[in-house]
């Protein structure tokens, strides 16, 4: 089953605590263990909102199959059944995408195989980033059923100080919320708008249904 998994995860957050109690304007340390699970939170609650990752964390993509189906591309008005054209990339989830650490497949025999750079390059300038295979290349073939390509790679801004402001300050808005509120009605604990509205900007937004299809076909599943 086509999926995303973390390899490394993030070792720092959107918000520092200093950042955080500087906001607040919170000098004594009493609430240092609360706030620190709220910078938490609130970075995990913008990451799932604009569905990018803030900071580094490496990831495996796991594909089924892929379909690779080279066709011309026809010119002006013709009839004829919808069609994807454009195989040849792959969506990396949770972009922004700064490498590309290694693409290995799997046959039957489920013994992993490096597959040459030379094949493929990341399209970082799309967002989100793409894996996509340089000209004349093909797909491996005679893939495992399940999770026959994997690809890993790196993402995120970088270290907290890269994280875009914006993304920084819907987070120490939303963590004030939280640290004000704390013991309220958790019905009432919703992101207040002034939050949201910073993070719009960067929210990558998806129409297919399944989180992990790209231009290539993954699995069968569209």
């Amino acid at each position: 089953m086509a999926g995303l998994k973390v390899h490394t995860a993030q070792t720092d957050f959107a918000v520092t605590l200093a950042e955080l109690k500087s906001y607040l304007k919170v000098d004594s340390t009493d609430d240092d263990a609360v706030l620190g699970i709220i910078r938490v939170a609130v970075d995990s609650w913008a990451r799932e909102y604009t569905n990018r990752t803030l900071c580094t964390t490496t990831y495996e993509l796991f594909i089924d199959t892929v379909y690779d189906i080279d066709v011309r591309i026809q010119e002006g008005s013709y009839l004829g059944i919808d069609k994807d054209f454009e195989r040849r990339n792959i969506i990396l989830p949770k972009s922004p995408v700064s490498a590309i650490t290694h693409v290995k497949y799997y046959g039957d025999d489920n013994n992993p195989i490096t597959w040459a750079t030379s094949n493929y390059f990341l399209d970082s300038a799309s967002m989100p980033s793409k894996f996509t295979l340089t000209t004349g290349v093909s797909y491996p073939t005679g893939l495992r059923p399940v999770n026959g390509l994997e690809i890993k790679y790196v993402a995120g801004y970088g270290a907290n100080t890269a994280i875009p402001q914006q993304i920084k300050m819907a987070c120490l808005i939303y963590g004030s919320y939280l640290f004000e509120r704390r013991g309220d009605d958790e019905k009432t604990m919703v992101a207040p708008y002034s939050a949201t509205s910073l993070l719009e900007p960067y929210t990558v937004k998806q129409l297919s249904t399944n989180p992990y299809r790209g231009t290539s076909y993954y699995g069968g599943m569209r």
